[in-house]
């Protein structure tokens, strides 16, 4: 009987050591801004080595990257995982050919480039269709600067 109190008792202290270990492997998601500590804005981020890093404000983003290793360690120190950063749009995505950065629609907030202009009537057709395709590869479209060739904005 009091074998059996001993194991339930082992049982129960390593069920306690290893929960808190397995949510440690997890980490938990950036809150706060590296280099200030305030709430983050996930409109303001930047990559690094395949990562992405978000900030409370624009003014961050230069701090980072002049001391960007220092300030991921710090936050790998506390546990905090990076996600990873969104692709971004290399192809056309109606001819798979490569985009000219001077060929390009923005639709919906996003900027959408294109291997060649022959290509954008194509994606007007039905470019919720496209967007879906480049949304499943993780490709994340930048967002405009201005509203040139904008359509159905």
């Amino acid at each position: 009987m009091f074998s059996r109190y001993v194991f339930l008792i082992l049982i129960a202290a390593l069920a306690v050591a290893v929960i808190p270990a397995k949510a440690a492997e997890k980490g938990k998601a950036q809150t706060l801004c590296p280099v200030m500590g305030g709430e983050i804005n996930k409109e303001v981020y930047t990559d690094y080595e395949g990562k992405r890093v978000y900030f409370c404000c624009p003014g961050c983003i230069d701090k980072f990257k002049a001391d960007s290793e220092t300030y991921v360690q710090k936050m790998e120190k506390v546990g905090i995982v990076l996600e990873k950063a969104a692709k971004a749009q290399t192809h056309c995505p109606v001819m798979g050919g490569e985009i000219d950065k001077k060929v390009y629609l923005d639709y919906k907030g996003k900027r959408v480039y294109f291997c060649c202009a022959g290509c954008q009537g194509k994606f007007n057709a039905d470019p919720d269709s496209y967007l879906k395709k480049l949304e499943e590869q993780g490709i994340e479209l930048e967002k405009p600067l201005t509203s040139k060739n904008d359509s159905n904005e």
